[in-house]
């Protein structure tokens, strides 16, 4: 499986707690904005490629996610049950990016299978 870690930017749902189940509560939580912080062990930084990091927001209640890949807009449709998250039906903008971060990003959202969320990353 193909890592790659968010950093939450929204600490408003993060600070969510109550009574519902276990399944609703980390839907709660991945119901959020996620930025790049790494991919493949690779920590990702601001440069002269990369002017802003990917970052995703995920919709959970209408199985969406919209973003950005660092330098296209990209939309998608998601499927959550549990811990297994699938990306599907992703579609960007399609201006030209320096790099390799863009395919790197989109490959690793394809072959997403599960997530976890951990001390407010998202894995």
């Amino acid at each position: 499986m193909t890592k790659f870690i968010f950093l939450s930017l929204s600490f408003i749902a993060l600070s969510i707690t109550g009574c519902s189940s276990s399944n609703e509560t980390t839907n709660l939580l991945l119901h959020d904005i996620w930025a790049l912080e790494s991919i493949e062990g690779e920590k990702v930084t601001i440069d002269e490629a990369i002017k802003i990091l990917p970052m995703i927001e995920i919709y959970v209640e209408e199985e969406r996610v919209h973003g950005n890949t660092s330098c296209n807009t990209i939309n998608s449709k998601i499927k959550i049950d549990g811990s297994e998250i699938t990306f599907f039906d992703i579609i960007t903008t399609e201006m030209a990016c320096p790099g390799n971060l863009e395919q790197r990003f989109l490959s690793a959202l394809g072959n997403t299978s599960n997530y976890k969320i951990e001390k407010m990353k998202l894995y």
